[in-house]
């Protein structure tokens, strides 16, 4: 399974983009287990939907989640603790594995 955590915004905008491509095959067991859990905790609503603050302020990145896998695609764009709260644990937990 691909797991892709887009992030965008701040002051720099779609300049300073980070973007986290992670294949679970490649992960540890463990760490593979704990995103599938992850994913598997979020509400099928999630996906294909947004969930964007009304008035965001500069500070307030753009996350876009896509997740790939033998079911195909499905992807939800948020900012970090609006919908889901498992939404922005997932993308806590994705950060940590990309983090030196």
């Amino acid at each position: 399974m691909r797991v892709e955590l887009e992030i965008t915004g701040g002051y720099t905008g779609r300049a300073g983009t980070q973007k986290i491509d992670i294949d679970t095959a490649r992960l540890p067991p463990k760490a593979a287990d704990a995103i599938t859990r992850d994913l598997e905790q979020l509400p099928a609503s999630t996906w294909q939907s947004t969930f964007l603050k009304a008035h965001p302020a500069p500070w307030d990145f753009v996350h876009v989640l896509r997740v790939v896998d033998a079911s195909g695609e499905r992807t939800t764009k948020f900012h970090i603790d609006e919908g889901p709260k498992q939404l922005s644990a997932l993308a806590g937990r994705l950060k940590q594995l990309a983090s030196p």
